[in-house]
């Protein structure tokens, strides 16, 4: 008993100098390991103290009881502050509130299971060392790396490497090449589970079809699709999302932010691509794509904005059998224009027509501040079997608003007038520059750019928005993700008109179609309505601005215009200001109490009880506290990188 009553006063003794040294140091969170490690470590290095200069541990007199702690306090400090010298500064999650304890467990079991799967998949080819020192990975090989860890994870690691593909003027060309193999390729759900997921949503499945398909026509990681008769016997294409995967893809989004942060931390690659960031956004999109709504409404949109004109259509969205997780529209009669010999049937003139259709369509909506589809590849475009186009799968859209959309008509006259100068500030006033600009070297860079716009045969570059963005890129200018999302939507059409209609003139049919848009954007009724517009939200300040120009005008004359410059006036500048008068204080009231303490103990004193002098003794105690504030500040400075 007396033995299991030690151990429990030595573990006490050990937690309690733990909490004192934390609150020495002034450490309110996380390095808990850290300061027991450091506490159990300094009563070692105190016991060897203690045996070389005494050579007696364990029968020592109780005045020299506080001695010892002091030592194993101040050993234990300087393992803390050596610590916090040498790891790396770690982020600091945000607290979370307490979930319910079944289900808190039960989901923290599911993540850290996944956590280590990824994570050993992750070291197993090449992305993290298992001591979590950085795997030095570059260019191509970082490329394959990355494309092998998101293929073996699967799921929604799979959507974010072909995400990550899409946009090479953020992670390189070499990367967004190997990621670009990725496939989002799942297999089919149990049909059975699908019917649950239209039942719990809509009710029993043969009330609302008089034919459903058990097989589905289209399966990816997110949803699978189906094909469908109503009572009406309209027929229908049913969209729904796989079971359970919101809970799959909100736990493997918590894992991708954790891996994220980790490699952020451990690894320079993760900071040069701005892996936090892609991600990031990348979270965003997908939550949206979970509820079927968004996508329903993007659709009605974009039905909305089309002109009776246009040869191109958009199916309707049955909107009483749509929910979160189930989308229900017409079905598009036809093929898309992937398809292998669905355009083969028209002659030249009729395919060049078709692309001006959706070349004009696509124009007019990013111009005109309207939703435009963000993905229109062939699989997404479909020949009716009218003879009209048809766009489908509006899960991803884009839209620009004014700044974005003036910016944009200055960029693209840039481009096609070879006006580098042009380009430049369209880019600058769109996007946000992270460094100073060299404003000629970028203009260079643009000419030699803008040179290899227009091929050998006369048509348009393609590839030429894609390498105006790595220019941007190398040069600090970022773009907002609307912008970088219309270019990768312009790249993404052209290889579709292309297809349509084989040698399209891009820059032709940008000159055919596109100069009515731009016409009818700056038409003298627009351009009124913009500067009246303009001119009611100014009217207050340039009512007041006759009174303010004379009011400093007879200022001026008399003599009396004086400037006050106000310091500090925002509350983060006194608190960094605050800051750094404290640690300078703390700073010097610790040397100077070290300085005299050193002196004190020099002095020759009359010893006392215990063979120590006062002199020597209150010397021993300043230098004691001086220690321990230079080592909190020491600790607080180092512990700022965090």
């Amino acid at each position: 008993m007396e033995d299991v009553l030690e151990v429990l006063f030595g573990i006490l003794i050990v937690v309690l100098a733990v909490w004192v040294v934390r609150r020495l140091l002034g450490v309110e969170r996380g390095r808990w390991v850290v300061t027991l490690l450091a506490v159990l470590a300094a009563e070692a290095c105190t016991a060897i103290v203690l045996k070389v200069v005494n050579n007696n541990v364990t029968n020592l007199p109780l005045r020299a009881v506080f001695g010892v702690y002091a030592l194993v306090t101040v050993f234990a400090m300087l393992a803390v502050v050596l610590v916090e010298l040498i790891a790396r500064p770690r982020a600091r999650r945000p607290r979370r509130g307490i979930p319910h304890p079944i289900l808190g467990i039960r989901r923290l079991t599911g993540r850290t299971t996944r956590y280590v799967q990824v994570s050993i998949i992750a070291i197993r080819n090449g992305l993290l060392h298992p001591g979590g020192d950085e795997a030095q990975v570059r260019g191509s090989r970082l490329g394959r790396s990355l494309g092998a860890t998101f293929e073996d994870a699967g799921g929604l690691f799979v959507k974010l490497g072909q995400a990550m593909a899409a946009q090479p003027q953020i992670v390189t060309r070499a990367v967004a090449a190997e990621l670009a193999r990725l496939q989002d390729q799942a297999a089919p759900a149990d049909p059975v589970a699908a019917r649950a997921v239209i039942e719990e949503e809509l009710g029993p499945p043969e009330d609302i079809f008089i034919e459903l398909s058990t097989e589905p026509i289209g399966s990816a990681s997110i949803a699978q699709t189906y094909v469908g008769r109503l009572r009406t016997g309209r027929e229908v294409v049913v969209k729904v999302q796989r079971p359970g995967v919101r809970e799959s893809v909100e736990q493997d989004l918590d894992i991708l932010a954790r891996l994220t942060d980790r490699l952020d931390r451990r690894t320079t690659w993760a900071r040069s691509l701005g892996l936090k960031e892609l991600v990031a956004g990348f979270a965003e999109e997908t939550r949206e794509e979970l509820d079927f709504r968004i996508e329903a409404a993007n659709g009605i949109a974009a039905k909305r904005n089309l002109h009776d004109s246009d040869p191109i259509s958009v199916p309707d969205v049955i909107e009483e059998f749509t929910t979160s997780r189930v989308l229900v529209q017409e079905r598009v009669d036809g093929r898309s224009v992937g398809t292998p010999g669905v355009l083969s049937a028209l002659d030249g003139q009729r395919r060049e027509a078709l692309a001006d259709a959706l070349l004009s369509l696509m124009i007019r909506q990013m111009l005109g501040g309207e939703p435009f589809h963000a993905d229109p590849h062939p699989g997404n475009v479909f020949l009716r079997t009218d003879g009209r186009l048809a766009l489908i799968d509006f899960g991803a859209v884009g839209r620009l608003d004014r700044f974005e959309r003036a910016g944009l008509i200055d960029m693209m006259r840039g481009l096609q007038g070879e006006d580098p100068a042009l380009v430049r500030e369209a880019a600058l006033r769109i996007g946000t520059h992270t460094k100073r600009i060299d404003e000629e070297a970028l203009d260079r860079e643009l000419a030699r750019l803008l040179s290899r716009a227009i091929r050998a045969d006369s048509r348009m570059n393609p590839e030429l928005l894609g390498e105006a963005l790595f220019v941007f890129r190398d040069f600090g200018i970022l773009l907002p993700r609307s912008t970088t999302t219309l270019f990768r939507t312009l790249v993404t059409l052209l290889g579709t008109l292309d297809m349509i209609a084989p040698r399209y003139d891009v820059a032709e049919g940008v000159r055919r179609v596109g100069e009515d848009v731009l016409a009818k954007q700056m038409a003298p009724q627009n351009l009124q309505e913009l500067v009246l517009q303009e001119a009611m939200s100014a009217g207050p300040i340039l009512s007041r601005l006759p009174r303010e120009i004379d009011a400093i005008a007879r200022t001026l004359l008399r003599g009396e215009l004086r400037t006050r410059v106000s310091l500090f006036s925002e509350p983060e500048d006194v608190r960094a200001v605050r800051s750094m008068v404290n640690r300078l204080v703390t700073g010097l009231v610790g040397s100077a109490l070290a300085l005299s303490s050193a002196i004190l103990l020099t002095v020759q004193s009359p010893p006392g009880r215990g063979g120590v002098g006062l002199v020597n003794l209150l010397g021993g105690i300043g230098l004691f506290f001086s220690v321990l504030l230079l080592l909190r500040l020491v600790v607080q400075i180092l512990r700022e990188r965090d």
